[in-house]
């Protein structure tokens, strides 16, 4: 994708931010959008912050805001359904659950805001200096769970390759997801080059 393309479209008339947003969610949330993921993560200007959250109710998104730090909010982007078939998948529900994610009555009420608050609480203890980074945002990213073990195990050493995230295990399979998010990202670059807005960058298909 050309970059002085991409450069010019953000910097054309008064909605200058709102293509800068646009386009910041084609190029961190391309995968997502396009129903290859569960989940999405960016880091926002409060006032795009608030506009995403408006967009994201238009496209039937749902959104959790989890910190805000240096002026900025980080939201964690999903689909309501579809992310809670994920946290319920076994080896994603062990993980977590081995982690203090889940609640001892496993509980269905309100799973996915009970989860991101955890997550909340975790990250403002991190950027307040009270505890280590919560890694296991990964896996809430859809990042496979034996790359997250073993790169928390060693501490981010001795990985195959780093893409999307560090890989550990299954080289070709990851290389192929890669291959297939690189593709989903030129696309949805391309719909907001030209002028589409977050509802119609979602796939139709994705639940």
């Amino acid at each position: 994708m050309p970059i002085e393309e991409i450069t010019r479209y953000l910097h054309t008339d008064t909605r200058t931010g709102r293509r800068n947003l646009h386009m910041m969610l084609a190029l961190h949330c391309a995968p997502f959008l396009k129903g290859m993921k569960e989940s999405a993560m960016l880091s926002l200007p409060r006032n795009q912050a608030v506009e995403l959250g408006r967009l994201a109710a238009q496209a039937g998104l749902n959104w959790y805001f989890l910190f805000h730090e240096d002026g900025k909010d980080m939201v964690f982007l999903y689909r309501r359904d579809a992310f809670h078939r994920y946290l319920r998948r076994p080896d994603v529900e062990r993980f977590l659950a081995e982690r203090g994610y889940f609640e001892k009555d496993g509980s269905e009420a309100f799973l996915a805001y009970r989860i991101l608050g955890e997550l909340s609480r975790r990250m403002k203890r991190y950027f307040d200096g009270k505890d280590a980074f919560p890694h296991e945002v990964g896996v809430l990213l859809g990042y496979p769970t034996e790359d997250v073990e073993d790169y928390i195990r060693l501490e981010g050493r001795d990985f195959l390759f780093v893409g999307y995230w560090k890989v550990y295990h299954n080289e070709q399979q990851a290389r192929r997801l890669f291959a297939a998010f690189d593709d989903a990202r030129e696309r949805t670059v391309r719909e907001v080059l030209e002028g589409k807005e977050l509802h119609q960058l979602c796939s139709r298909y994705a639940s």
